[in-house]
């Protein structure tokens, strides 16, 4: 697997261990924006950084998708890597598979609740799991987590299929409920996983005002009315400082996120078990342990 990591190019960054004047620098500098000229650097076998000048360009992104074909071969898939500033213009990359640091997320949903619950135990909780689509990813998160839970319940459109998964479960003894009502479904759910609902879709429904959401979407839901709960829209996990070292030595830190980095350096199957979770993250930066406490309090309410 190839990986590319896709960056906005910076002049200071571009010529920072050159040792050229100033003038011919800048001269460099004005014939790369002025040519779209694509710079890369190679960081590891099988590993790039492409960094684009003119990023609102759509020619820039037609070269640069010339390239990645020329990275492909018979053997050799690609996966991209987009900074923060690239993110926007995803679009030009269908086709590609684009590493956002979910498959890290979803894994570790289980480790954030316990984050959330610190002493109070998993199996004494109701969980509420929001998707709009029946998926083999979504029925292995279901399968993992309910037999760990008090009850889960499915909050859904596709209620049929899910159903069939609820009737399988409950002959084995595991609590499954699977509904779609928007007036009732959430009034009281205090621990909510979105898989895929849209802000929009979530608005419909009338949810729990201090309710926990754990967002494995990218869209950071800030518009909810009547509520006044957490959302978890990230993770910090340890990583070895072999690899702290690496993201630093290719000054990766600032623009993607560390789940993103993580796994795109990862040559196989993720074992989630070496996976450990420092802080949770919301919309505005870092949640406090204060603010898990508090809310703590409601949950045992």
């Amino acid at each position: 697997m190839v990986t590319i990591y896709l960056k906005e190019a910076q002049k200071e960054e571009i010529f920072r261990q050159s040792s050229m004047p100033k003038c011919i620098q800048k001269i460099i500098w004005f014939m790369i924006k002025k040519t779209n000229w694509i710079l890369l650097k190679k960081i590891e076998e099988n590993k790039k950084i492409y960094f684009i000048p003119n990023i609102e360009q759509k020619v820039t992104y037609q070269k640069i998708r010339k390239k990645l074909e020329k990275e492909k071969t018979q053997t050799q898939k690609v996966q991209l890597v987009l900074a923060n500033t690239i993110k926007p213009y995803a679009s030009y990359f269908q086709g590609y598979k684009i590493i956002i640091g979910r498959s890290i997320y979803l894994l570790c949903l289980e480790s954030i609740i316990e984050k959330i619950l610190q002493e109070e135990p998993l199996a004494l909780q109701d969980v509420y799991l929001l998707t709009n689509s029946y998926r083999e990813q979504n029925v292995r998160i279901i399968k993992k987590l309910a037999p760990k839970v008090k009850t889960m319940n499915i909050i859904t459109q596709e209620i049929e299929k899910y159903k069939v998964l609820e009737e399988m479960m409950q002959e084995q003894g595991i609590i499954l409920s699977v509904a779609n009502n928007k007036k009732k479904s959430l009034k009281k759910a205090k621990i909510i996983i979105n898989l895929d609902f849209s802000e929009k879709q979530l608005m419909e429904y009338s949810i729990f005002r201090h309710s926990i959401i754990i967002n494995a979407t990218q869209e950071k839901m800030t518009n909810l009315k009547g509520w006044n709960g957490i959302i978890i829209q990230t993770i910090q996990i340890v990583l070895e400082e072999k690899l702290e070292q690496w993201i630093k030595e290719n000054e990766l830190q600032e623009e993607f996120t560390q789940l993103e980095v993580y796994e795109s350096r990862q040559e196989g199957k993720i074992d989630e078990n070496k996976i450990k979770i420092i802080d949770l993250y919301g919309n505005h930066g870092k949640i406090d342990e204060k603010e898990l406490r508090n809310w703590q309090k409601i949950l045992t309410n």
